[in-house]
């Protein structure tokens, strides 16, 4: 016969009273399962022969879940603001859109960093159960930061200004871009 033993100290109070979602919260879960969706559609084309029929499909994939990801982001910013948690939020929602739409090296490099060198910006001020779950719902977010830019198309963007020469080979010097 089992034993019925509480997990839950007596002293936490219920999640649901203690967390209400709002529209920002409701979105950025939609931005997180779109971003997650568009990683996804990326590294299928890690693996993509430009001779494979298939690849077509997928290039159509990752195209549509791209455009999933800035519809959720401009929803998420048209969504009224119910509390300061919602700020860290949108913040990194918009660091997503930056990222999804950058093409220069520099610009990935400085959006990657934008969290370290402003951490509270990116996080929700206060020790309260709200405050907690936004910055957990944050990390998690930045997972997903993280792995969009590792992917190779992301990587090539910031290794595209370094140069690799072998020793001995004579450095030449390219024309300026026209």
């Amino acid at each position: 016969m089992a034993i019925h033993v509480p997990t839950t100290a007596p002293d936490i109070p219920e999640v649901n009273s203690a967390f209400t979602h709002t529209p920002v919260t409701i979105q950025f879960s939609s931005v997180m399962r779109n971003l997650s969706a568009y990683i996804e559609a990326e590294r299928d084309l890690e693996h993509c022969d430009s001779c494979d029929p298939a690849c077509d499909a997928w290039i159509r994939d990752a195209e549509q879940a791209r455009a999933d990801v800035l519809e959720a982001i401009a929803a998420l910013r048209a969504a009224p603001n119910r509390r300061l948690g919602d700020l860290p939020l949108r913040r990194c929602a918009y660091l997503a859109k930056m990222l999804v739409e950058s093409d220069n090296p520099e610009q990935v490099r400085d959006i990657l960093a934008l969290p370290d060198r402003f951490p509270d910006l990116f996080r929700c001020a206060g020790d309260s159960l709200v405050a907690r779950r936004v910055d957990l719902m944050v990390a998690n977010f930045q997972q997903h930061l993280n792995a969009l830019a590792h992917l190779p198309d992301f990587t090539g963007l910031i290794e595209a200004d370094y140069v690799v020469m072998e020793p001995g080979e004579p450095a030449t010097m390219m024309p300026p871009a026209a």
